[in-house]
C-alpha cells in the first residue's frame, strides 16, 4: 500500500470518526463506595439461572422426608368383596369381607431414607456456594474486562494527545520555516491516526461497560476492586507446592452428592424388594335366608421368599453410579490444581517480566527525551522522532498493561483457589 493510499485511509477513518468523537470522550469510568464485589456478586448471585433449581432441590428433599416420616412403607389399600349365590341356587347365601392393607417396613429401610433426607438436605448449601463461586467469576471477569478496556483507552488518549501537542508544535515550526511542508503532513497524520485509535479503543470501553451494566444493573465500579492473594500464597516458592484446598466450592458439592449416592447405594438394597404387609378385615357370612349372619375378624401378615435376584440389578446400577461420581471427583480436582499451578505459574512470570519492562521503560524514556532534545536542535528529522516516541509508548504501555494484568491475575487465581466475593 503506498504511502499516499495509507494516508487517504487514515483522514478518512478520521473524517469518519469526528462525528463520534465528542461520544468517545464522553466515556468516563466512575467507581462507587456504594457498591462492593460482594453486592455485585450477590446481585449476579440471585439472576443466576441455576438458582431457579433450588425449588426443584428442595421439593426433592420435602417429598423424601415426607416419606421417612410415613408411618408404613407403601401406600395402605382397602379391599372388599363380595359372594351370593343368587346366579346359582338362590338359597340367600352371602359373604361380606373387607380388609385394610399396610405394608411394613423393612429393617433399616426407613432408617436410611432418614438419612438420604439429611444427605439431600446437605446439598443444598453447598450448590448455592458453588453458584455463588460461579457468580464471582463472572463479577471478576466483567469488571477486569472493564479495567483492561479502560487501560486500552487511557493510554490511547494519551498518546493521541501527545501526537496533538507534536502536530502544534511540528505546524508552528513549519509556519517560522523550519521544517518543510511535508513534516507538518506527517505530523496530522500521526496525529489522525492515534485519535482514530482511541475512538475504537473508546467503544471497546463501552461494549465492556455495558455488558458490566447489562449483568449487574450498575454502571459504576466498585472503589475498590482490587483483590490479595491469600497469605499462605504471598511467597512465590511456595507455590509449586500449591494445592486446591478440599473445601472448594465445586468439590465441596462433588462430595455432597457423593454421601447422596452412598446413601442411595444402602437404599438400592431395598429397591425390587417387597415389603411384608399386615393386613386387618373383617367378613360376615351366612348360609341360607332365614339365618344370622356371623361375622369375624382376622390378622394376616404377607412377607417375600428369596428375592435377593430382584434387589441386584439396583444395587450394581447404584454401585456403578457411585464409582462414576468418585472418578468425576478425582478428576475435577486434579483438573482444578492444574489451573491453579497454571494460574500461579503464569503470576510469577508476569511479576518477574514487570521487573524487566520497569528498567527498559526507564531506559526508554531517557532515550525519547534525547530524542525530543535532538529534534529541537535540528540533528534528526521528524520520522525518527516518531519512532522513538513510539517506542517510548509502546513500552510505558507495555508496563502499565503489564501492572494491571498481575492484579487481575491475582483476581484469576483467588477465583481458581475457590475463593467467593
Amino acid at each position: 500500500m503506498s504511502f499516499q493510499t495509507k494516508l487517504t485511509l487514515v483522514c478518512f477513518a478520521a473524517g469518519m470518526s469526528m462525528t463520534h468523537s465528542t461520544f468517545a470522550e464522553m466515556v468516563q469510568l466512575e467507581h462507587s463506595t456504594d457498591i462492593t464485589l460482594s453486592s455485585l456478586t450477590q446481585t449476579v448471585y440471585e439472576r443466576h439461572p441455576a438458582l431457579h433449581n433450588e425449588l426443584a432441590q428442595q421439593q426433592q428433599i420435602n417429598a423424601n422426608t415426607d416419606l421417612a416420616n410415613a408411618t408404613f412403607a407403601d401406600v395402605k389399600s382397602i379391599s372388599v368383596s363380595h359372594y351370593n349365590d343368587v346366579i346359582g341356587s338362590d338359597n340367600g347365601s352371602q359373604e361380606w369381607e373387607g380388609s385394610v392393607d399396610m405394608p411394613l417396613w423393612l429393617p433399616g429401610q426407613k432408617q436410611q431414607q432418614s438419612v438420604l433426607s439429611d444427605k439431600l438436605s446437605a446439598e443444598l448449601p453447598a450448590y448455592k456456594q458453588q453458584i455463588k463461586l460461579d457468580a464471582s467469576a463472572k463479577v471478576r471477569e466483567l469488571i477486569w474486562n472493564v479495567v483492561l478496556a479502560d487501560n486500552v483507552t487511557t493510554q490511547a488518549h494519551q498518546v493521541w494527545q501527545t501526537s496533538k501537542e507534536l502536530e502544534k508544535d511540528v505546524a508552528a515550526r513549519v509556519n517560522a520555516g523550519e521544517l518543510a511542508s511535508t513534516e507538518q503532513l506527517l505530523a496530522n497524520t500521526n496525529a489522525l491516526e492515534m485519535h482514530s485509535q482511541y475512538l475504537l479503543a473508546a467503544a471497546e470501553l463501552e461494549h465492556a461497560l455495558n455488558s458490566y451494566q447489562h449483568l449487574t444493573g450498575e454502571r459504576s465500579l466498585p472503589q475498590v476492586y482490587e483483590e490479595s492473594l491469600p497469605v499462605a500464597y504471598n511467597n512465590n516458592q511456595h507455590h509449586s507446592l500449591a494445592v486446591i484446598d478440599q473445601k472448594h466450592p465445586y468439590l465441596m458439592l462433588l462430595e455432597q452428592q457423593i454421601n447422596t449416592l452412598r446413601t442411595q447405594q444402602d437404599l438400592a438394597q431395598f429397591d425390587g424388594a417387597v415389603n411384608p404387609s399386615l393386613s386387618v378385615g373383617v367378613r360376615s357370612e351366612r348360609g341360607e335366608r332365614g339365618e344370622n349372619f356371623n361375622n369375624s375378624f382376622g390378622v394376616g401378615v404377607s412377607f417375600a421368599l428369596d428375592n435377593d435376584v430382584y434387589r441386584r440389578p439396583a444395587i450394581a446400577n447404584a454401585a456403578k453410579e457411585l464409582a462414576d461420581a468418585e472418578i468425576t471427583r478425582q478428576a475435577l480436582e486434579r483438573e482444578l490444581n492444574i489451573t491453579l499451578f497454571s494460574q500461579l505459574h503464569d503470576l510469577d512470570t508476569k511479576q518477574q517480566q514487570l521487573v524487566l519492562v520497569n528498567e527498559q521503560n526507564e531506559a526508554t524514556q531517557k532515550y525519547y527525551s534525547l530524542q525530543q532534545r535532538a529534534f529541537e536542535l535540528g540533528e534528526i528529522d521528524l520520522v525518527n522522532l516518531l519512532r522513538s516516541q513510539s517506542l517510548a509508548n509502546e513500552t510505558q504501555n507495555r508496563k502499565q498493561a503489564l501492572e494491571i494484568d498481575i492484579k487481575h491475575m491475582i483476581a484469576m487465581t483467588n477465583q481458581a483457589l475457590g475463593l467467593v466475593l
